[in-house]
């Protein structure tokens, strides 16, 4: 299979056993429309891509103390999840509105559109 688009941006790939340092992209997820995409990051940031351009759209923001484990898009693109060993965090798109929740050990993550019934 050939890659369509080589996105670049986030710093090289480092790893320093000592220092526990790595600036990897650990995770992405795509927005519903097909067109965009969000990386996450060894380097605490996320990136929002256009993947027909091959470009970012946003710069890079830094969301995580602790590097990003896991990241999600809503079904609507309304919202983006991202998580750290330590924190949640839920930010706006639009408005970029961020929401923390301390927690532990958090590795993976999944959004409903659905409400919760109690």
């Amino acid at each position: 299979m050939t890659p369509v688009t080589t996105l670049e941006g986030h710093r090289p790939w480092r790893y320093r056993q000592n220092s526990l340092e790595h600036k990897d992209v650990s995770c992405i997820s795509y927005f519903p429309d097909g067109k965009q995409m969000i990386s996450g990051s060894g380097d605490k940031t996320i990136r929002r891509w256009d993947l027909r351009e091959g470009k970012e759209i946003k710069e890079a923001r830094e969301v995580c103390d602790n590097g990003i484990d896991a990241m999600g898009v809503s079904r609507d693109g309304r919202w983006v999840v991202t998580v750290d060993w330590e924190e949640l965090k839920v930010s706006e798109v639009e408005t970029g509105i961020v929401r923390t929740f301390h927690i532990r050990w958090i590795f993976c993550i999944d959004i409903i559109s659905e409400p919760m019934s109690p």
